[in-house]
């Protein structure tokens, strides 16, 4: 019996957790320190629960695909015209969120590794995953497979050396609070790291029963990575203080230049990190590019799937290019908050009207 859904349940725990690796080591510890003057962990627990809401109204929208991929069955409902209104808003997110995690990286190897390398030749890393993406979902998903317990246990190595030299008191309050992360925009631009769930709803068949299993191991996937979301925000607050955190461009990158300890078998601490999530980035850029591929071929189903890649691959490469300054990338990621609001949320009761309208229109037709 061929398999609808190509995503088993280990996969999607694999990509989730890859796609935690991705995003938080780098602005995302920035957003959160500075977003609060209270306990950290809750703006996380906050986000996290939103993330629950955000894949549970996916996983509902998916359940009723019966086998269709999600655009596909979108378009079959509503039509073309009114798939790309609801669609090209979450083809703009994906092509801004392929940009800003590539320029993010590219930015800690200049400031670590390779600070006399033009970002133009640092950005051809795109190359790799874009080749990965045109082969197709399951070289993906193998990749995953391959990367996810080598990445997982490395990173888990990096967290336990960063805690012998920290000093717990300084990463007080513990638990006072006063919401002020609510008012604060930081807060809001770091939803991003939450949306591991839409990219997968993006791409691959779906039944009632592997939507219903997926979301499980998103949840599951969700609490494990929580300690590692944790670990990158307050492992840097408790080696320097929240004050000069804060001031950090990232972190904990500086966290993991600042560990030396003369039993550590490697010194440049910072130099395995970067390259550990350089496994987690190959993955997910190619996930991102394919669920591009996925989305543009059901919109423009006569666009050849080369040129698909080959078009989303300059502009994000472009784009990448021409972000000089960080401040840029961050004022990015701050001004798209209203767009990975509305992929979290909006679409998917977009889509879920689109389908039952569909059902209806279909039943009046049989009449």
């Amino acid at each position: 019996m061929k398999r609808l859904s190509t995503l088993s349940g280990y996969d999607m725990l694999a990509i989730q957790m890859l796609y935690t690796g991705a995003v938080a080591g780098f602005i995302y510890p920035n957003f959160i320190i500075r977003s609060t003057e209270g306990a950290y962990w809750i703006p996380i627990a906050v986000w996290a629960a939103g993330a629950l809401l955000s894949s549970w109204i996916f996983s509902r929208l998916l359940a009723q695909l019966n086998g269709e991929k999600l655009i596909a069955g979108i378009h079959a409902s509503i039509g073309g015209i009114w798939t790309c209104v609801i669609c090209l808003p979450v083809i703009f997110f994906l092509l801004t969120a392929l940009v800003v995690m590539l320029r993010a990286y590219t930015e800690v190897i200049t400031m670590t590794m390779l600070p006399t390398t033009p970002i133009a030749f640092l950005n051809g890393m795109l190359i790799a995953p874009a080749i990965l993406a045109l082969a197709g979902m399951m070289p993906i998903v193998r990749a995953a497979r391959v990367f996810f317990l080598l990445t997982l246990l490395l990173t888990l190595v990096l967290l336990i050396v960063g805690l012998s030299d920290v000093h717990w008191i300084v990463g007080a309050p513990w638990i006072r609070t006063n919401g002020d992360f609510l008012l604060d925009k930081r807060f809001y631009a770091a939803s991003y790291i939450w949306m591991g769930f839409v990219i997968t709803s993006l791409i691959g068949p779906y039944t009632r029963h592997s939507a219903k299993r997926n979301w499980k191991m998103y949840s599951a996937a969700l609490l494990c990575t929580l300690p590692l979301i944790m670990g990158y925000i307050y492992l840097p607050v408790m080696t320097f203080g929240r004050e000069l955190s804060k001031r950090l461009t990232f972190p904990f990158i500086s966290k993991m230049d600042s560990i030396s300890h003369y039993w550590i078998l490697f010194e440049n601490l910072t130099a395995i990190f970067v390259s550990v999530t350089m496994f987690y980035l190959f993955i997910i850029i190619a996930l991102k590019l394919h669920a591009i591929e996925e989305m543009v071929a059901v919109i423009m189903p006569r666009a050849n799937k080369r040129w698909i890649h080959s078009g989303a691959f300059l502009v994000v490469y472009a784009s990448a290019t021409l972000l000089v300054s960080w401040r840029v990338v961050e004022n990015i990621t701050i001004l798209t908050i209203g767009l990975r609001l509305y992929v979290m949320f909006v679409f998917p009761l977009l889509g879920l009207l689109a389908l039952a309208y569909g059902r209806r229109a279909g039943k009046e037709g049989a009449l």
